[in-house]
This record gives structure tokens, sequence and C-alpha cells, in this order.
């Protein structure tokens, strides 16, 4: 292996140029944001091309460049079969989750919410408060996890400590975030899907050529551990966790903040379908780059450096340089995305709509970035102690899709299409299924859920729990009021 920690100046330059076209991004987003609108969903201008690469881009992050690469590279091929789970999350929203979202029109999830869940006593107020914190938990545990992966990758290109490395993540990303909002976001994702794409296709037949081929490769990796071809997971673990991102994904607040922004539903069906077509070839990618880098590489010290080592020995200073820019993309993109989400629930959903709800569109606008700051430097802390939250970058982000999927995916699904689900009933199901996935993380951390229940991925006991809240909850009280349901049937 070569040493890691030196790298060329060329290297370097290409880096250095593609985060100065990330910072003027940064900058055009500030001189155009004039309001909240503008902010949190960009004045509801993203077109079709963009939406599409928005939603890709942010789908992509450390989790898949960093994550999903190294756990190809420690167990193999049977990792794939997770997408199909990530996949149909995204069909049922096409169909029934995200042209409604759109058309309901508001800025952020607790928004809806606070609308379709106003009979609480307040207004609203109390189930906008509580579910802006279950946004802002999860999500400071994903955001951890995209900052572990960039300490990975400064400390190996720097040689800088990780540390070092998760401060210079922040300091980036919280400079063009806080500053340009939805508009910087999602312009800079439209130039990171690019540059992802572009590092694809050269990272990939470059590998092939040095492993021998798709033939050679799968003899190789036989010969290491057959598993590594085979089910190096459990199907009833491959199973689950796919359930983990579906769900995930379906009630995903920093996509829908996205499908907010978009012009109309249209232009969300269309961004939709495309980002599937794209997330295919990336899938196919990424378990191709994992496990040729294991043939290659058989003896690195964590499996969240392959993209890495990659980068630095395989493909050359320019080359090297662009795939590393394409992970670092993946990482930007989500990131933005989810500080956008995290601070709008703080700014938006408690300080306007319930604190200060007389603040003028200046005091709103600034309590936004200032939120944005705030949830992009508590992670940073929670980062430093990433091996309580599962350790490698994919298990880390897998908790917090068990988090959002079973708090967040029922309540929009059944809220949008049942007209008996009522308050008290979400309350308790979105209570049960965030209390029911941490116990069966650390539960199962712990050894005290052990055998076959220890292969299944919080998500699917905490999404029962949430819908056996709901539906039970709902019928043992009372129906919900005209006024939460008007603006979704025909009342």
């Amino acid at each position: 292996m070569a040493v890691i920690g030196t790298v060329g100046w060329v290297f370097v330059i290409t880096l250095a140029l593609y985060f100065l076209v990330i910072f003027g991004i940064g900058v055009y987003g500030y001189l155009k944001t004039q309001d909240e609108d503008d902010f949190l969903v960009a004045n509801r201008e993203i077109g079709p091309a963009v939406g599409a690469a928005t939603l890709s881009a942010t789908q992509m992050s450390a989790g898949t460049f960093v994550g999903t690469i190294g756990v190809h590279y420690l167990t193999g091929v049977s990792f794939i079969y997770i997408w199909i789970g990530l996949w149909l999350g995204w069909l049922v929203s096409l169909v029934f989750v995200a042209p409604q979202m759109r058309r309901f029109g508001k800025i952020t999830v607790p928004d809806f919410i606070a609308v379709r869940y106003g009979d609480d006593g307040s207004g609203g107020d109390r189930m906008r408060a509580f579910s802006a914190l279950l946004i802002v938990v999860a999500y400071t545990v994903y955001i951890s996890a995209q900052y572990t992966g960039a300490g990975l990758i400064f400390q190996s290109i720097f040689g800088v400590s990780t540390e070092i490395g998760m401060a210079i993540m922040v300091a980036i990303i919280i400079a063009y975030t806080a500053f340009g909002g939805m508009r910087a976001s999602a312009l800079s994702d439209f130039v990171q899907i690019i540059i992802m794409t572009v590092g694809a296709i050269i990272a990939i037949p470059i590998l092939l050529g040095n492993v021998g081929g798709i033939g050679e490769l799968e003899l190789m990796l036989t010969s290491l551990n057959p598993a590594y071809i085979g089910w190096a997971f459990t199907p009833l673990e491959v199973g689950t966790i796919a359930l983990a991102f579906g769900f995930g994904m379906l009630g995903a607040p920093y996509e829908i903040v996205r499908i907010y922004s978009m012009r109309d539903e249209q232009t969300v069906r269309y961004a939709i379908g495309t980002t599937l077509i794209f997330q295919i070839l990336i899938a196919s990618g990424v378990a191709i780059v994992g496990m040729s880098m294991r043939v290659l590489y058989p003896q690195l010290t964590t499996p969240d450096l392959a993209s890495v080592i990659m980068s630095i020995d395989v493909l050359g200073p320019i080359l090297g340089a662009l795939v590393i820019g394409a992970v670092l993309s993946a990482m930007l993109s989500t990131v933005d995305s989810i500080m956008i989400v995290s601070g709008g629930a703080i700014a938006h959903d408690i300080y306007a709509e319930l604190l200060n709800p007389e603040a003028s569109e200046r005091r709103k606008l600034w309590a936004n970035r200032l939120a944005v700051i705030f949830v992009g430097i508590v992670p940073f802390f929670l980062a430093l102690y990433g091996e309580a939250l599962g350790g490698l970058v994919q298990f880390i982000v897998l908790l917090q899709a068990a988090i959002i999927g079973a708090t967040f995916s029922m309540p929009l699904l059944l809220g949008l299409h049942w007209d008996r689900m009522n308050t008290p009933g979400t309350f308790v199901g979105m209570v049960l299924g965030f209390a029911s996935v941490l116990v069966w993380h650390f539960g199962t951390d712990a050894g005290v859920i052990t055998g076959i229940l220890a292969q299944i991925d919080p998500v699917v006991p905490g999404v029962i729990m949430c819908l056996v809240g709901m539906v039970v909850g709902s019928y043992v009280t009372s129906r919900p009021s005209r006024e939460a349901l008007a603006p979704f049937f025909d009342v």
C-alpha cells in the first residue's frame, strides 16, 4: 500500500477547485435568498432536472460512498439486496406520499403533522414540537455518520487526526448551507451528482481491469471466502435492513422538504422516476468497487477506508481527486439537506410557529441560519463517540433510518389516506415506534436480544409498534375533527 497521508499538489488543487465552486454556489444562494420560504424551499422554483439531481444526491451520502462500499468490502455481494427496500420506499412515496405532500404545499414535515394531527388541544402546536424534536434527534445521529466518514477521508489523505478532519467538514458545510439555504443546496447537488457519476464511470473500469474482469473477481472472492459471493448476511438480516431503508425513505423529512421545493406534482413524479434509474446504476457500481478493493487490498484496517485507498493508490492524482470529490459531494449533498431540515424544525416549527409567530421575515431567516449552524456543530461531538451508535458509517446511518421509518412513515402514509386516523393514536404510535427502535438497538448491542431476533433490524419492531399504537389509539378515542381532515379529505 502506498503511504497514506501524502498526496501530490495536483490532487490537492483539484479538490480546492471543487470547493471553490461549492462556495461560489453558496454565495449565489445567499444573494438570492430573501425570506424564510426562499431559505427552506427555494421559493418552490426547483425544476425537474435539478429536482431529480437533488433527490439523487441527497440519497447518496457517506452511507453510500463510504459505508456501503465498506460493507461490500467486508461481506461481499449479499448487501446489495438492501436497495430493493429503498426502491420500494421510493415507489410507495411516488404514488401515495410525495405528490400529496407537494399539493399540501407547506414548508416542513412538522407543518403537515401540526395540521393533520391538530386535535392536540393546542391547535397542533404540541404535535409540531414533538415531531420537530424527533427530527432533530434522528438527524443529529445521521449527520454524525457523515462527519465520521469525512474524518476518515481527511485523515487518510492529509494525515490529520479524524477530529480535525471532521472539524474541516463542519466548517465547509456550515459555510455554504447556513447562508445559501435550499437554493444553494439544490444547485450544489446538481454539480455533485455530475461529479459522482463521472467518478463512478472512471473508477469501475480501472478497478475491474486491475482485478482481471468480473469472472476473475468472482473466482478471487470465492478463494478468499465463499460467503463473499453468497450470503454473508442472512436473508433475514438483509430483508429487515432493506425495510429500514424503505420505511426511512418513505417518511424522510429531508426528502420531503425537497419535494416541497419543486414546482408542481408532475415535477415531483419526474424527479422520483429519474432518481430510481440513477440509483440502480449506483447500487451496482458501489458493490463492484467494494468487492474489487477486497481483492486488491484484503487487509485494510477498517472497511470504511476502501473508497479512499482506491482513490489514492489505484486511480492516480487527477482521477483519484475526482473520485474523492464524488465521495465528499455525496456527504455534502446529504448533510446540507439534513441541516436545512433540522434547522427548519428548530427555527420554523419551534421558534417562528410556537415561540414568536409575529417574527419578521428577516428575523425568521436569520433564525434559520443560526439553527443550521447549531445543528451542524452538535453532531460533531456525537461523532467522537460513534462506536455507541454502531461503529461503521453504514450502521450509524441504519439507526437513523430506523428512527425516521418507525416514527414518520406511518403518520404520513396513513394520515394522507385514512380519515379515521386521529391525533392521540398518532402520538402514541410515534412514541412507541421511537422507543422500540432504541430498545431494540441497544438491547442487541448489550446482548439482551440474541439469536434470530438479533438479526432483525430495529425498524421492524419500531414500525409494528407505531402502527399498533396508531390504530388502537385511534379506535379507542374519538374521530378527528373536520378541521384536521378538511385539507386532505372530502368532508
